[in-house]
């Protein structure tokens, strides 16, 4: 099982390991370079303290004169020793004999090059805690004739001096070193909880985990969503948005008029206000588009756009329409067979037979009638469909539906599909038997060619006809001669007729009907 860290941890581990890298990397780069400087400063001043000893009064008069005045001599030594902050000076003669200063271990002894060709050096002995570093430099006298080394002059430094001296100076790194880290910690702490606050309380891997459920939320949904900043950027964008739209690809900061050509659509994404079901037509489609602001302060800082393909709901709305026809047709047959059989039920009760055989005959005629002109003359299967159905539905309501006799159409082509001509002929009749209906003589008459190059269909009601001034109007959404909230029916024939490249002539007389002309090209 993977262990999820909370993000204070994953802050206070990574500050934690940096800080300590970089107080040990720039503690052993201080504690190397101190120690070769001191040891380099240490050099130096051996070799200078000892030269400098060489060439004092005290030194040269006790080689000259070949006194021995040790206590002179001791009070030099000591007075160096505290000033320079030496381990021991030393001064020998020639014969090696320590005339200044404690006799060293016969190891020491190592001023050859010193006695014997007045060189003036540095050399470390020993080992561990032994180890020391020595100046020494030659004791040289002026005879005036010649100059001759009389002995020499040693400075030591103990190595374990110098290195207690860079420890210290180490120890005192470490100790801001480690309150540096105390701080680092604390602030880490900090930092960690401000994130949290930004973050909602969340840790990383829930972050990640929600963004992955709203991507797979998003790119399921079949409505196109948009997110863009308030620089027009994409920040976000599901693939039924790319498929809607028709965008190939897109980059992770294209912008938004780079993907969509449509001003209009542009116009509302910039918009500071909400837009509720506006309809765009875009390339070749409708779209419903719906957008909302982000707003900050009352700024706008970014919107978020949805789009619909009218074209989609369209075919729902035809689905829903072609099976809700085809079950008022059937409910309207059944409805009215149900009441011709009750009446055969109650004649053949009463003894009536004559009057039964009479009814079923005219009934078997009106039939055949029907049946014979709409399956000889009109060869379309989708109209037969709606006339046959339409039949039933005007005998429910007591209307004389008249097929005329000179109608006759051929099938039709893939170009007429079923559920445009159920909203166009649907709508149309149902408004003529409703017109009908409030008429003495109750009448509607469908009439149909596709003589020459137009289907046309003609529709006449002995209603009382429409309105003056309505003419106009009357395929507008929500004009309606029936009440509020309708109008929607001749709208969607227009609508419709239009998309098969056709047009509709309406003819209406007051107290004679009106005749709907709906032509549509071949």
């Amino acid at each position: 099982m993977k262990v999820q860290f909370t993000l204070q941890t994953k802050i206070l581990g990574l500050i934690f390991f940096l800080i300590l890298l970089v107080i040990g990397v720039l503690t052993g780069t201080f504690a190397f370079n101190e120690t070769k400087e001191d040891v380099k400063q240490a050099e130096e001043l051996a070799l200078q303290t000892a030269q400098t000893l060489s060439f004092m009064p005290a030194v040269q008069e006790t080689f000259r004169e070949q006194n021995n005045n040790q206590q002179k001599l001791h009070l030099v030594i000591n007075k160096v020793i505290d000033q320079v902050d030496a381990s021991r000076v030393l001064i020998e003669d020639r014969e090696k004999n320590i005339i200044a200063g404690e006799e060293p271990p016969s190891q020491y002894q190592d001023t050859y090059r010193a006695l014997v060709f007045g060189s003036t050096y540095v050399t470390r002995v020993g080992q561990g805690e032994s180890e020391v570093l020595r100046g020494v430099a030659p004791v040289i006298l002026d005879y005036e004739d010649y100059n001759k080394v009389e002995g020499a002059v040693i400075v030591e430094f103990h190595m374990m001096e110098i290195s207690g001296r860079i420890s210290s100076k180490v120890k005192e790194m470490v100790t801001t070193s480690g309150i540096v880290l105390f701080i680092g910690i604390i602030g880490s702490v900090i930092l960690a909880r401000n994130i949290r606050r930004d973050t909602l309380g969340l840790e990383p891997y829930e972050i990640a985990l929600l963004f992955r459920e709203r991507n797979a939320i998003l790119q399921s949904v079949k409505e196109g969503i948009i997110a863009i900043d308030q620089y027009g950027k994409v920040t976000m964008m599901n693939k039924s948005a790319q498929q809607i739209l028709d965008i190939s690809s897109r980059d992770e900061v294209q912008r938004i008029n780079e993907m969509i050509t449509s001003d209009h659509i542009l116009k509302l994404m910039e918009s500071n206000k909400d837009v509720v079901n506006e309809e765009v037509q875009y390339k070749d489609r409708t779209l419903i588009v719906n957008t909302q602001p982000v707003l900050e302060e009352g700024k706008r800082v970014g919107t978020v756009a949805t789009f619909r393909d009218k074209t989609e709901m369209k075919k729902m709305v035809d689905a829903f329409s072609e099976v809700k026809q085809y079950s008022e047709d059937l409910r309207a047959q059944a409805h009215e067979f149900t009441n011709k059989l009750y009446v055969i039920l109650g004649l053949i009760q009463l003894g009536k037979k004559e009057e039964v055989i009479q009814l079923i005959q005219e009934e078997t005629k009106s039939q055949e009638q029907h049946t014979k002109l709409i399956f000889n003359h009109i060869q379309d299967e989708k109209i037969q469909a709606i006339l046959l159905g339409k039949l039933a539905k005007a005998s429910e309501k007591k209307i004389h539906f008249h097929i005329e006799e000179e109608s006759s159409v051929s099938s039709l082509s893939e170009k007429f599909q079923l559920a445009p001509l159920i909203i166009i002929l649907g709508n149309i009749l149902d408004n003529a038997f409703d017109a009908a209906a409030d008429s003495e003589e109750k009448k509607v008459s469908f009439f149909v060619t596709d003589f020459g190059n137009d289907v046309l269909f003609e529709i006449t009601d002995s209603g009382k006809g429409i309105p003056n001034g309505l003419e106009e109007t009357i395929f507008q959404k929500g004009v309606s001669l029936k009440g509020e909230k309708r109008g929607y029916g001749l709208a969607n024939v227009k609508e419709e007729v239009e998309l098969l490249g056709g047009f509709i002539e309406l003819i209406s007389r007051k107290d004679e009907g009106t005749v709907f002309s709906v032509f549509l090209p071949k």
